[in-house]
């Protein structure tokens, strides 16, 4: 039994003193490491914005261990980038084992220095390593955009132009009498919850191929798809003869929110050929407003694509208003007009309501997508025609279906070659598009005609 006892602990003795294969390094030149990738590349960012990180593993294939003698960046302390190598925060580090079969990870972030460039310019560096005399890299690319901020402030009488982008933090305010004019092509980046109030006039013109760019500073990895990124834009009491065309309003909380009353039925807000989505909340969200919408995709918000309250003029040409494909599920209509509003103290507002809907998509998952609630108080004219409306209803002069796709949207909301939305509108003043294709004599319903090739 003794001598059991004593070969077994000769031989755990043994053992505790001798390395494993893995745990032996080695310093023979031909053994080599391999990357993850050769080359980390970053989407375009805004200047001083730090990125989402980026990950780099390294392995060592080999049976035996490998010491990395050196791993840094190339640019040193003039880089744009920082790293975080196997846990350890620094420009350099070196005498990092790593295990037969094993590997490390490498963290990478990138904080653009603003460079004063009215275009994207590439910032660039590599990651150096070296072990037992070898050298590799992985190339480390990514651009830059600068832009022109604004920050908790008032403008007046102001042309904002497509040289550089405009980077909102906080509100800024369109004061009472002043006009902002946005150029074809401008892109407008809003940092978290920071908004855009108009109590004078915003004209924002694109066109076909320069379009309008209202959107969150944050568009790297995932972001460009997040709702709820930024507040949205307001038009305040006072605020009239407001213009949007040929424009892109997407991942706020609400796209366009209009309180204007007045007492005339002029159009307050004119929106044309434009493209709202991903709301967190609402897409054109109105109160006791005078609003025209023609040729709009809104889509994918978490309450109201549309909600016109407290009585107004809203009339809607040729938009496509869907949830067909939406994130959010909600158990009310996702389009809603109404004549009144109940207001926090209990209060009912009540005001004349005018509702025009003509060659519209109003669709969605749910069973009824539209409704237009009149109290009685107030003086209510609806008309609806031409318009393909997701309801359990016939809508006399319209087309109502709960059949799957009944309106035939491709991915991207535009139709399918055998859409029921073909040649069904009527004709109006409208010529073209959403993005500028000619209408024929026998319009398509819809944002979107199809052009058959």
């Amino acid at each position: 039994m003794k001598k059991s006892r004593f070969l077994f602990y000769a031989i755990v003795l043994i053992w505790l003193g001798c390395d494993t294969i893995e745990e032996s390094v080695s310093t023979n030149p031909s053994l080599q490491l391999t990357f993850s990738t050769d080359t980390v590349s970053f989407d375009t960012l805004l200047s001083e914005k730090k990125s989402s990180t980026r990950r780099l593993s390294v392995y060592n294939p080999n049976n035996s261990a490998i010491n990395l003698s050196s791993v840094f960046l190339n640019g040193g302390q003039n880089s744009d980038y920082s790293l975080i190598i196997n846990g350890k925060s620094k420009l350099r580090v070196e005498n990092e084992i790593i295990l037969g079969g094993d590997s490390i990870l490498i963290l990478i972030d990138v904080n653009v220095t603003e460079r004063d460039i009215d275009l994207p310019y590439l910032v660039s560096d590599e990651i150096v390593f070296e072990w037992n005399g070898n050298v590799d890299d992985v190339k480390l690319v990514s651009y830059g955009q600068d832009g022109i901020r604004f920050s908790n402030r008032s403008v007046c009488t102001e042309i904002w132009t497509n040289d550089r982008p405009y980077i909102l933090s906080g509100t800024l305010l369109v004061g009472e009498g002043c006009e902002l004019t946005i150029e074809e092509g401008t892109r407008i980046y809003f940092e978290n919850d920071a908004a855009l109030f108009i109590r004078g006039k915003l004209t924002a013109l694109g066109d076909p191929m320069n379009r309008i760019t209202f959107t969150n500073s944050r568009f790297d990895g995932i972001f460009d798809q997040v709702p709820g990124q930024w507040n949205g834009i307001y038009f305040l009491e006072g605020s009239h003869d407001n213009k949007i065309s040929y424009a892109d309003i997407f991942n706020a909380q609400v796209g366009l929110r209009v309180g204007t009353p007045d007492d005339n039925n002029d159009p307050d807000l004119i929106v044309a050929n434009t493209r709202i989505y991903n709301m967190s909340n609402d897409g054109i969200l109105a109160f006791t407003s005078d609003i025209n919408v023609s040729n709009c995709l809104i889509y994918n918000c978490g309450r109201y694509l549309v909600g016109n309250f407290a009585g107004g003029n809203y009339n809607y040409t040729h938009c496509t208003i869907s949830n067909d494909q939406s994130l959010f599920i909600s158990e009310e209509e996702f389009v809603q007009f109404s004549d009144n509003l109940i207001l926090e103290d209990g209060q009912i507002l009540s005001e004349d309501l005018s509702v025009s809907l003509v060659n519209n998509i109003i669709w969605g998952s749910g069973d009824n997508e539209l409704v237009v609630r009149d109290r009685g108080e107030a003086r209510a004219t609806v008309s609806l025609h031409s318009n393909i409306i997701r309801s359990t209803s016939e809508i006399e002069n319209n087309f109502t279906s709960t059949a799957f796709n009944f309106p035939g949207f491709n991915a991207d909301y535009t139709l399918d070659t055998l859409a029921f939305a073909k040649d069904k509108g009527i004709k109006t003043d409208l010529l073209d598009d959403i993005v500028g294709n000619q209408r024929d004599d026998k319009p398509d319903i819809g944002a979107f005609e199809r052009i058959e090739n």
